[in-house]
């Protein structure tokens, strides 16, 4: 290669990190104008927008920070850091639709970043990992494993709307449904507690890192250190990582409040029903960077296996720590939260692991199975838009 190529290819770069580093300069105006707009009362269009758009910067700076924070620490506090505040959309807007009484959004939210996970993120990874392939292969004990867990998790979090939908004779009361909820929630923080030793203690080595096509091949060993497909950032030290992430989870607390206070104001300016816009919307934006490095990480590392895991390992964390946390932070501030959903919603859940465990039942996909997930995720987000708006009292979330 000529010097003068090389020199033309450095200068090429050299630009293209400088146009990086001041649209990250710039992203960070988003959150501010955001905050500015709901507190100055704009249009509540306004207000979503430019909230919803500022979760994307937001997200990014929270996600990078806990890479940061998780270098070289114990990896069940990685564990909690990661659960948490790596799932701060769903948190944020929990406790600020609680705060607002109005917890209906919250159980949105996480029902759309749970579909959105098991369709959407998940077909599009597969896609993009096997395009140009004739077939991909990852673990089937693995996926076996991650899969059953999820679809228990599924039936312990559907047991409000089971009691409410088929009743018994006389219909159960209201205390003894939300006392069923919060005993729910202890359980699922318990059994995620144990998981975690499981899944970092016993069986570490069933959820190593390497490669399937090496263990095949090669059959070595399962190595003990737990990985995600993600896309590599530059290395943040400790103490910048901390103060990023006190001040980004403080903007994304303030914009997820604007959120949630405009979304009826979106709805009646838009005709768009809340329920679209929770559980569209608002996850794909706050989680798109998460998104993005799950699908782009999977392709880069050639192993299908970090997705499906990466995948899995979110809806667990947002199924058994975050639904249940908002639970018992509802109660702690005595705004009862049910996560009591109505029969479509219900149905849409249950289709949507039902689906995701056959695909990948059998260790095996190609990217047609990943554009069926992609095409059923489009179909019940339409399904989502055309639905008329159910009155909250039909659908009696919570007290």
């Amino acid at each position: 290669m000529s010097p003068d190529r090389d020199s033309s290819m450095l200068n090429c770069n050299f630009i293209m990190a400088q146009v990086q580093q001041h649209l990250g300069l710039l992203s960070l105006l988003i959150p501010l104008i955001g905050i500015t707009a709901g507190a100055l009362k704009w249009n509540s269009a306004v207000i979503f927008v430019l909230n919803t758009l500022a979760l994307i910067p937001l997200g990014s700076w929270i996600n990078r920070s806990v890479d940061a924070l998780t270098v070289g620490g114990s990896r069940a506090v990685n564990e909690i850091l990661k659960s948490t505040l790596g799932n701060s959309v769903e948190l944020m807007i929990g406790i600020n639709a609680i705060a607002q009484k109005r917890p209906h959004i919250s159980q949105s939210v996480i029902l759309g970043s749970v579909i959105s996970n098991l369709l959407l993120v998940l077909g599009s990874t597969i896609f993009v990992s096997g395009y140009d392939q004739k077939r991909l292969r990852f673990d089937r004990t693995l996926t076996t494993v991650l899969s059953s867990l999820m679809m228990v998790v599924f039936i312990l979090l559907a047991l409000p709307t089971v009691m409410d939908v088929f009743p018994s004779a006389k219909a159960t009361p209201e205390d003894q449904i939300l006392f069923t909820q919060r005993i729910t929630s202890i359980i699922l923080v318990i059994l995620l507690l144990t998981f975690l030793i499981f899944r970092l203690g016993t069986h570490a080595a069933m959820f190593a890192s390497t490669p399937f096509s090496q263990r095949d091949q090669t059959h070595q060993s399962r190595q003990s250190q737990i990985v995600e497909a993600r896309i590599p950032q530059p290395y943040i030290g400790k103490t910048p990582a901390a103060t990023i992430l006190a001040a980004a989870s403080a903007s994304a607390l303030a914009c997820t409040y604007y959120i949630v206070s405009s979304l009826g104001g979106v709805a009646s300016v838009t005709g768009i029903n809340q329920s679209f816009l929770a559980v569209t919307l608002v996850p794909l934006f706050g989680n798109s960077v998460k998104y993005r490095s799950i699908v782009l990480g999977s392709r880069s590392y050639n192993q299908i296996e970090l997705g499906i895991r990466a995948v899995i390992n979110n809806v667990l964390r947002v199924t058994m720590l975050i639904a249940p946390l908002l639970v018992l932070v509802g109660w702690a501030f005595d705004q009862p939260l049910i996560l009591r959903l109505d029969g479509f919603e219900a149905t849409t859940l249950l289709l949507s692991v039902v689906v995701m465990t056959y695909l990948i039942s059998d260790g095996r996909s190609n990217y047609f199975e990943g554009l069926m997930l992609i095409g059923t995720y489009m179909i019940i987000t339409f399904s989502f838009f055309v639905r008329p708006e159910v009155p909250l009292n039909v659908i009696f979330l919570g007290a």
